[in-house]
């Protein structure tokens, strides 16, 4: 129980301090193709300082680099093995699902016992909303 509640508790302080949502990627952005890729957050206007969300490559000139510190410590947090666990959490969660559909007929009492968490974070990974 202490690991699951000092993950939320890590979780929690990292997406507090990481610039809101939702986040996009662009690829070269800037005048001289000093940074190869950049993250974007929609939620401030485009072309601010505070949309940036973090942009890789050489600093030249003020364009490139870390915008916010706390956002980088949040992608190096969400690293590839976060996504893989998150995508077998899903799939389960989705063979449950289909197995309480197949057996019930219907999709009213299908959802996951965790109330619908999983299916709130598929429709964020998929762009839609909660």
């Amino acid at each position: 129980m202490t690991e699951l509640r000092d993950a939320v508790a890590k979780l929690r302080k990292h997406v507090k301090h990481a610039t809101d949502g939702p986040w996009v990627t662009s690829s070269v952005w800037s005048p001289r193709a000093t940074s190869t890729s950049a993250v974007y957050s929609h939620a401030h206007p485009a072309g601010s300082v505070e949309s940036e969300v973090v942009a890789s490559g050489k600093i030249r000139s003020g364009y490139g680099g870390i915008r916010e510190p706390w956002n980088a410590e949040y992608i190096a947090l969400m690293q590839p093995a976060v996504g893989a666990a998150l995508a077998e959490w899903l799939h389960l969660v989705a063979d449950v699902v289909e197995a309480r559909i197949a057996q019930d007929g219907s999709d009213e009492y299908a959802v996951d016992i965790e109330g619908d968490h999983a299916l709130v974070v598929a429709r964020l990974i998929n762009g839609g909303a909660k």
